[in-house]
């Protein structure tokens, strides 16, 4: 079956069957490839210059400004990481509240307590203890441990210093809050809390939830110590220290129920420790910071200090911040400005790379687009590429070899005449219609037993050289094999192309198969072979010409009645066919009355035709045995 493409190309073949001369349309002026290409480079590389330019007369004055907004950035990024984690906290011991509140939690159950308490610490990655306080000054609590897992247990209020009086002071708050800072005596650190009390809807006191989170987990979304966040920090009361890298593991900086947190001067960071030095004035910096940070001077260094007040996780406010060292801004200007120098002497080794490059790989090009054309004229003898340095052109040049062997392959399975039309014509080319056309039909006869005694070599040898014989006569007279059927053939004459006598030129094509079919015969018999004999049946009448099939493969063929009656005419000849013969030919009542000029058929008379009944049609048709 012949298998097309989609084709829409719209190249016109110089073709004498299926093209007519048209005058040369006028091309528009088009650029050589090495101009195009000295135009691209130099354009890249003028765009690339002028950026560094622009970029660096612009960090000139505002140097300053990149570090701040940057270290700014940073702190805000680090802050919403601080609410991300602690506000949930709050969102979660508000609704564990609500569910005790309306009875969906027993207070009265300890059991119960503690696993509500348990399932609300998987949504709060950074507590390391919830608690519910009861009236009669029990405390149940879950409690997370290092290695990540929560226990559960129930303890005095009175066993924690300050329990009794915590409690108290919950009885008489009706909001969540964040409370002062208390010592944990196991984790030997002090812990943030947040406190809920619970309320029924009458008011009434009946309980308070809690929930701990302790310093170094809160240090440990500052940053680890080996990163660039490990110049955060958390500072409050002006001058302690909340949150650093050196609080996640505390030990070793003497901290304790008195003193929980460790001053700026005692938490190991000698630039921390200076922050509240006079800092260093600058009319630039001092106009970009604020009220935002400040700079200082350490040692001959110069530190940018940025901070922002973050007053909702206690009584008193946090003070967020970074430290950065002030020459990263400096830096920063240092390579842009060696980058505009590279910028400006690329802009001049492009102008000539482009030159070389252009007349190097033009003359590449050249030869693969010449190799195109070549190929669009369906000539396959012309040298498709010339080894290229350059991978995509040396690509291109393999991909086209590949190509063109397989558009060899393209034209050996479909019909030339059919591929100049598609590209004439395009899409319209294989766009249906109905059109009067003669089909034929060839088989040979007891091929299947014939082809058993012989070796799949040999078989595969005999049905080419057959088709050979069988595709030279048909090609001769104007005709198209439509498809090969095993050891059939179905050629069609005016399917393609409009043909004016095409009952006449298949009528021709089947006598001259006879005469071809005979004299090799007379071959086989002197090399000691067996002979060849051949059916031909063929119709004429109206059919359906275009492409059939899915989206993804179609055939362009013939579709209808006539289709099927040609190939009924094939499988009649067994009714005519004497033992004697070679071959037998019936053309239908219809293929003889569709011939325009007797005179241009090989035939003295013709024979007298007989009635027989075709399978599908109602009355009888006329069979022509011609001689």
């Amino acid at each position: 079956m012949t298998t097309l493409p989609n084709a829409t190309s719209a190249a016109t073949p110089a073709h004498p069957d299926e093209t007519t001369a048209r005058p040369a349309a006028r091309r528009p002026w088009r650029l050589p490839l090495v101009a195009a290409l000295a135009l691209a480079f130099v354009s890249l590389a003028v765009v690339s210059g002028a950026a560094y330019i622009i970029v660096l007369a612009g960090a000139t004055g505002t140097a300053e400004r990149l570090i701040v907004d940057r270290t700014g950035r940073q702190i805000e990024a680090q802050i919403a990481l601080i609410e991300s984690r602690l506000d949930p906290i709050t969102d979660q011991l508000e609704l564990l509240a609500a569910l005790t509140a309306a009875g969906r939690i027993d207070i009265d159950s300890p059991v119960a307590v503690r696993e509500s308490l348990a399932v609300a610490m998987t949504r709060m990655p950074a507590v390391s203890v919830a608690a519910f306080g009861t009236l009669d000054l029990q405390l149940h609590r879950a409690v997370r441990h290092p290695d990540g897992v929560v226990t559960r247990d129930t303890v005095k209020l009175a066993e924690f210093p300050r329990g009794l009086e915590r409690f108290r002071e919950m009885a008489t708050s009706h909001a969540t809050f964040w409370g002062a800072l208390f010592w944990n005596p196991v984790l030997k650190q002090p812990v943030l809390n947040v406190r809920t009390p619970v309320r029924r809807n009458d008011d009434a006191f009946v309980g308070a939830l809690i929930a701990t989170v302790a310093v170094g987990d809160l240090s440990l979304l500052i940053g680890d110590p080996e990163a660039p966040g490990s110049r955060y920090f958390i500072l409050v009361d002006h001058d302690r220290v909340l949150a650093h890298h050196r609080l996640i593991d505390p030990r070793g900086l003497g901290l304790t129920e008195n003193s929980p947190l460790p001053s700026i001067q005692d938490i190991d960071d000698p630039v921390l420790a200076h922050i509240w030095d006079p800092p260093v004035r600058s009319a630039q910096f001092d106009r970009a910071l604020g009220d935002l940070g400040h700079v200082v001077s350490i040692n001959g260094r110069s530190w940018l200090f940025v901070y922002r007040a973050l007053p909702k996780y206690g009584p008193k406010p946090w003070l967020v911040g970074q430290y950065s060292p002030l020459e990263d801004a400096t830096a920063d200007l240092d390579r842009l400005t060696n980058g505009a120098l590279v910028g400006a002497a690329t802009l001049a080794v492009a102008v000539v790379l482009a030159l070389a490059m252009g007349l190097w790989m033009g003359r590449s090009i050249r030869t693969i687009t010449s190799a195109a054309d070549a190929i669009v004229r369906l000539e396959f003898d012309q040298p498709v590429r010339r080894g290229s340095r350059v991978r995509e052109i040396d690509d291109a040049g393999l991909s086209l070899e590949k190509a063109l062997g397989a558009l060899k392959w393209f034209r050996a399975y479909v019909p030339q005449r059919l591929v100049f039309r598609l590209m004439e014509h395009g899409e319209d080319a294989v766009r249906s219609r109905r059109r009067d056309v003669t089909v034929m039909f060839t088989d040979i006869v007891e091929f299947t037993p014939q082809a058993e005694d012989l070796p799949e070599q040999e078989t595969a040898d005999l049905l080419n050289h057959h088709f050979a014989l069988l595709g030279a006569c048909i090609d001769k007279e104007g005709g198209v094999i439509d498809k090969y059927i095993g050891d059939s053939v179905m050629a069609v004459w005016g399917g393609i192309s409009h043909t004016e006598d095409h009952a006449a030129a298949a009528i021709r094509a089947a006598l001259a198969i006879a005469r071809v079919i005979r004299e090799d015969n007379a071959m086989r018999r002197a090399a000691g072979k067996k002979p060849i004999r051949v059916r031909i049946g063929m119709h004429s009448g109206p059919v359906v010409v275009g492409n059939i099939g899915a989206p993804s493969r179609v055939n362009f063929t013939v579709v209808g009645d006539t289709v099927n009656v040609a190939q009924r005419f094939e499988q009649l000849g067994k009714e005519f066919m004497k033992p004697e013969d070679e071959v037998v030919i019936l053309a239908s009542g219809g293929t003889i009355k569709a011939v325009k000029d007797e005179t241009a058929i090989d035939l003295p008379t013709l024979p007298v035709p007989q009635l027989w009944s075709i399978k599908g049609h109602e009355e009888h048709v006329e069979v022509y045995r011609l001689a």
